[in-house]
Parts: structure tokens; C-alpha cells; sequence
């Protein structure tokens, strides 16, 4: 017998039984209820995914500071790199900009600034 699995169902019986609220979405699998899982910051189960699908865009959105796709969190060893990565991206962007307006002489120092960041991107992978 384990007992953690016992403990949690009993908790959740306790919990259904003491909900005041009926009419909000509640998880037919684990008993949470959305005001719960809003409280705690995540779901009880994978049910809870299809239970609350409805709220999910309007969770995330509030999690996430209102942006609608989750970003989540890079790794810190992982930011630089990133970070690199875009400025490398938009010094290429601007470089098709400028060679698109015939704008040679900007274009060098674009492509040279492409160079240095790209040879940067190579010595910290290594």
C-alpha cells in the first residue's frame, strides 16, 4: 500500500467536499478546481490540460507577462549565447537592407561587424 497515493486521494475527496464554489471548471481525474490551479501555478494532472483548455491562453498570457507564447527561461550559460545569436541575425537582416539599397560602404562594416561576432560565437563554442 502507499500511502502517499492514499493521502492524496483523500486530500482531494476533503477538498471537493469542502468547495464552496461548484460552478467553476473542475479536473474530473484529480478534483482541482482553476482557482486552485491558478493558486499554485500549475495543474494536478494531464487531464487538467483538456478540463481548463479554454483557460490556458489566458493563463499563459498572465504568466508570461502578456505575451501570448511562452517563452519559458534560458539556461544562464545559455543566454550569451543566445543573445549572440539574434545580434548576429539582425546585423544580417541589415546587411541584405543595405546591399538591397546599394549602400556598399555601410555594408563592409556590417559584414565586418558579422565577422568579429561570428568569430566570437566560434572561440566560446570551443
Amino acid at each position: 500500500m502507499n500511502y502517499n497515493d492514499e493521502e492524496f486521494t483523500i486530500n482531494q475527496l476533503l477538498k471537493h467536499l469542502l468547495r464552496e464554489d461548484q460552478s467553476e471548471p473542475v479536473c474530473p481525474n484529480c478534483g482541482l478546481a482553476l482557482n486552485e490551479a491558478l493558486h499554485i501555478g500549475k495543474f494536478g494532472c494531464h487531464t487538467c490540460y483538456s478540463t481548463f483548455s479554454d483557460y490556458v491562453p489566458q493563463i499563459v498570457e498572465r504568466v508570461q507577462a502578456g505575451n501570448q507564447k511562452h517563452t519559458g527561461q534560458a539556461p544562464l550559460k545559455s543566454a550569451e549565447k543566445i543573445k549572440l545569436k539574434k545580434q548576429i541575425e539582425a546585423l544580417e537582416a541589415k546587411l541584405e537592407g543595405l546591399v538591397a539599397e546599394q549602400a556598399f560602404e555601410e555594408a563592409v562594416t556590417v559584414r565586418d561587424e558579422i565577422k568579429a561576432l561570428r568569430e566570437r560565437e566560434d572561440s566560446d563554442a570551443g
